[in-house]
């Protein structure tokens, strides 16, 4: 009790303005978006190379038009239309190259900060608002993320977009105009973003239960007619973009271990390793992870035994909805597509140690306590993570070493791992004249793998990236055994061999 008599003192307004002055929230909120700005830019500057799925979708982006993109993508890809669009818009004015294709990506992370600070100002206070969104700021996941050439940062977005809309100006005051700006916004966000139903399915609850129990026949019409506007826009986007998608069986196939369960015993086996997971993505893999999982589950209940907190179920509807979807094999729950989730939970996270903290008597002093307990080790991971960005498959600078070292009769052999990538960048170190081949998949047919390579003469460049199996060379000694190793070069998540026929 001391330590929290003590914090309290040294948290109190009159102590900080003795020591700091008066400084507004505003300067704390471009402190932390400065900071978010800096820790998501160095991702975003690091300017690693497309990795296998960022390869695919890109080379979708640079061999189609905006027409074009309509049609069912190459490689299995399925991205929302407005998202593709977009990125099209992006090459066109700055170039097919990394940076262009990233930045809706990163701007969207950098808007969502203060999304989410505006959106907790709104349903507690400024002082969690910024709490909130340093904490957004730190996970891992989000960071690597608001760098990736995929549409999870922006499903993110658009769900912080479309809760701070309503809450904003829809919840305390539901008139004609703001209802009728949801419906819009949100008929928009479905060629954005394929999680926005779950969103407005959430937000069509908020919209509808309150105005039923108090029946007003304006406000209904009203409702209905912004309900219209999602559903005019969601028809046609499903039924020529979703509903006869040649690559949902592939796609049902490939997030098969992220639906939910019919039997009880594994749905709840399921449920317990889900969560887990998501949580440690949160804390960025620190000893946190179940503090952060408890916290959630504790502000979860706080809501449901807290009718001033009753509004904010609306916030925990997209899990529900999601995992009903999960069930029926129409959305699957897990990985990067509960991305959106994650400022979500940290809400959650916080409202659990504001009722912890509501047992004290010194509430401010246990809420900094628990908040930095907490945040200290994912803060620390963060920091690292800082001095060495994730740069996965770092195909260009193997492929710049070839370039520069290659003799004109040596053949370029590109491990079948590598070759979205290797497309995508072919044109930046190499030339028509240069002999180069893709490999076909050696890791199910060994085979015709060997026959090709067998027939292969001359000195030889392997490059290897997205590695399956990832031992590189020693792949290559189990199955080739007739060559001598002449050169090597390594990059993270990719290297190459230089090699001779003996």
């Amino acid at each position: 009790m001391n330590l929290l008599r003590r914090v309290s003192y040294y948290v109190s307004d009159g102590f900080l303005s003795e020591i700091f002055g008066k400084v507004s929230n505003q300067i704390y909120l471009i402190a932390i978006l400065i900071f978010g700005l800096v820790i998501r830019g160095r991702q975003f500057l690091a300017n690693r190379s497309f990795w296998l799925d960022e390869a695919f979708l890109a080379n979708n982006l640079k061999t189609r038009g905006f027409q074009q993109l309509l049609e069912p993508l190459d490689y299995k890809q399925v991205a929302p239309i407005g998202f593709l669009w977009a990125e099209k818009l992006m090459a066109n004015l700055f170039g097919m190259n990394e940076y262009a294709l990233r930045l809706i990506p990163f701007l969207a992370s950098i808007a969502s900060i203060y999304l989410l600070y505006d959106l907790v100002r709104v349903l507690l206070t400024k002082r969690w608002g910024l709490v909130i969104a340093f904490a957004f700021i730190l996970p891992l996941t989000l960071t690597y993320f608001s760098s990736e050439l995929k549409q999870y940062m922006t499903d993110l977005f658009v769900a912080l977009l479309l809760f701070w809309f309503f809450f904003r100006f829809v919840y305390r005051n539901q008139s004609f105009w703001p209802i009728i700006g949801l419906g819009l916004i949100g008929a928009i966000s479905i060629w954005f973003s394929n999680i926005t139903p779950i969103i407005l399915l959430s937000l069509g609850f908020a919209l509808w239960v309150p105005t039923l129990s108090k029946f007003n026949l304006r406000k209904v019409l009203v409702i209905v007619t912004s309900n219209l506007f999602w559903l005019i826009s969601f028809y046609p986007y499903y039924m020529n973009f979703i509903k006869n998608n040649p690559h949902r069986d592939g796609m049902v196939r490939y997030w098969r271990n992220s639906f939910l369960p019919h039997q009880p015993s594994e749905a709840y086996e399921w449920l317990k390793t889900t969560f887990e997971e998501i949580f440690r993505t949160i804390t960025n893999f620190t000893d946190v992870k179940y503090l952060a999982l408890w916290l959630f589950l504790l502000g979860v209940f706080s809501v449901f035994i807290r009718k001033s907190k009753w509004h904010f179920i609306y916030l925990f509807l997209p899990f529900l909805i999601h995992l009903v979807l999960s069930y029926f094999q129409m959305y699957p729950f897990g990985g990067r597509l509960v991305l959106y989730s994650i400022p979500l939970i940290i809400l959650f996270e916080f409202m659990g140690i504001e009722f912890i903290a509501s047992f004290f008597k010194q509430k401010k002093a246990a809420s900094i306590i628990l908040s930095i307990f907490l945040l200290y080790p994912i803060f620390f991971e963060t920091t690292d993570y800082f001095a060495n960005p994730m740069m996965r498959e770092d195909i260009k600078p193997v492929l710049e070493y070839v370039k520069n070292n290659k003799q004109p009769d040596d053949i370029v052999y590109i491990y079948f791992g590598g070759h979205a990538a290797f497309k995508f960048y072919k044109e930046k170190y190499f030339t028509d004249m240069d002999h180069c081949i893709v490999g076909v998949p050696a890791n199910v047919n060994y085979d015709k793998f060997l026959k090709q390579f067998d027939e292969l003469e001359n000195r030889i460049w392997i490059v290897f990236s997205h590695m399956y199996p990832p031992q590189g060379i020693e792949y290559i000694n189990e199955k080739i055994p007739t060559y001598q190793q002449l050169d090597y070069f390594e990059a993270e998540g990719a290297k190459v061999y230089l090699v001779d026929k003996m």
